[in-house]
């Protein structure tokens, strides 16, 4: 495995400029899976490149080719890429990190993507009566947490080159957006459950875990637009025609703060115990991007969380040191037995169990190591998180490590 890993870098490394990593983990995270795939979408773009030739002229025939790739080319290599994230990384990685004890995959749906096909997915699951309420919900969100994390990637890629890619835009607006999309596709009708669809299966068993109150489709609906308020969408809708008028890259423009360039956005996450409203905070300095976020809300009770991503936070000769710190205070999920169950899940938590609340932390320690291969380098992530969620990470308290290979990082 480290061996193909290794030589699908090296195949990266002759033919772009652009920085990528490879990685793998115990359970195959939504950060595996942004950066894999990611990776696999820039050979495919290689290779539609070498096949069909790059269009820069901006006569009407120039204009025509550079639609129909787009269009015909890569929108459906972003859908896959995103559903493939979604399914397999995300609902697929939820149900991995419980236990096959409990819960396990019976198989995976992805079907031809739009203009081919109706481009969509599924996960087939089967679970027993030890699977709790908060598990399930986690199970549920898990599709469209992995694609903001998919989206992240890109942000991250995007702040460090200062450049929107045009054929990296439309896998941004796949990604980021699955959440939107998705919300606002949900029945009009208050009452209707529509089976398999993703975020009324979330708001149904968040309603059942906490009794008390209730979310209902339409505060979702107008809580969403929120995920408007994000530069990098409209700069993507600018990349993407821009390229198509002009066969040219679009320029990113940044907040200027001295040695520091800055961009945010507002979006909401999905959590087992409720909506999550994220201020994130984008950096560029020395051109190595930074993230930082703020996120809070309230539900049952109020939960609140910070963090900072500095992937390459010191850099020494061929090493690079980063790291990637969460803290959280949130309401406490149980993996126990309630009262009852209902749908064979289990449900029935007192309210004084409800009502209590954890802080919690993820810690982890980045390291890219030059190897003698041109601006290719060896990576390593090591961390600890204690109980509690965050977008990417097991809900339990565990060790996790990530390996892989990376090029032109540094």
């Amino acid at each position: 495995m480290k061996k193909i890993l290794f030589l699908l870098l090296v195949f990266i490394n002759v033919f772009t400029q652009e920085s990528y990593r490879i990685v793998v983990d115990p359970k195959f995270s939504p950060y595996v899976g942004a950066e894999d795939l990611l990776t696999a979408y820039q050979i495919s773009e290689f290779y539609v490149k070498k096949t069909f030739g790059e269009s820069k002229n901006i006569t009407p025939i120039g204009i025509i080719k550079r639609t129909a790739e787009m269009i015909f080319i890569y929108q459906p290599l972003a859908n896959l890429a995103v559903v493939t994230e979604h399914e397999v990384f995300g609902h697929g990685y939820r149900i991995r990190d419980i236990s096959n004890s409990i819960v396990k995959v019976q198989g995976y749906k992805i079907d031809l993507p739009f203009p081919y096909g109706n481009g969509g997915g599924a996960t087939f699951f089967e679970y027993n009566e030890k699977l709790t309420s908060f598990q399930r919900s986690a199970i549920s969100i898990g599709g469209v947490e992995a694609d903001a994390i998919f989206a992240n990637r890109l942000k991250m890629k995007f702040v460090s080159d200062q450049v929107l890619d045009p054929l990296k835009a439309i896998l941004y607006l796949n990604s980021y957006h699955d959440i939107t999309v998705y919300i606002l596709s949900m029945d009009i009708d208050p009452f209707i459950t529509q089976d398999g669809h993703d975020i009324e299966n979330y708001i149904f068993w968040l309603n059942n875990t906490y009794y008390d109150k209730n979310l209902s489709k339409s505060e979702l609906r107008k809580q969403v637009l929120i995920n408007f308020a994000d530069p990098f969408t409209y700069y993507s809708f600018g990349s993407y025609f821009y390229y198509i008028f002009t066969g040219k890259t679009l320029h990113m423009p940044m907040i200027n703060i001295k040695n520091v360039k800055y961009l945010f956005n507002a979006r909401i996450g999905l959590a087992p115990y409720g909506v999550e409203y994220y201020l994130d905070n984008f950096f560029s300095y020395k051109n190595r991007p930074i993230y930082g976020y703020l996120k809070g809300g309230r539900y049952q009770t109020s939960y609140f969380g910070a963090g900072i991503d500095y992937p390459t936070f010191y850099i020494n000769g061929e090493n690079a040191f980063g790291f990637r710190i969460d803290v959280y205070y949130q309401p406490k999920m149980y993996f126990k037995s309630g009262s009852t169950t209902y749908e064979e899940v289990q449900i029935g938590y007192s309210n004084q169990d409800l009502n209590k609340n954890i802080f919690g932390s993820s810690i982890y320690f980045l390291y890219d190591r030059k190897i003698p291969v041109k601006d290719m380098s060896f990576h390593l992530e090591l961390g600890y998180k204690t109980k509690g969620f965050i977008q990417g990470e097991s809900l339990r308290d565990y060790f996790n490590f990530r390996i892989g290979f990376a090029n032109k990082i540094f």
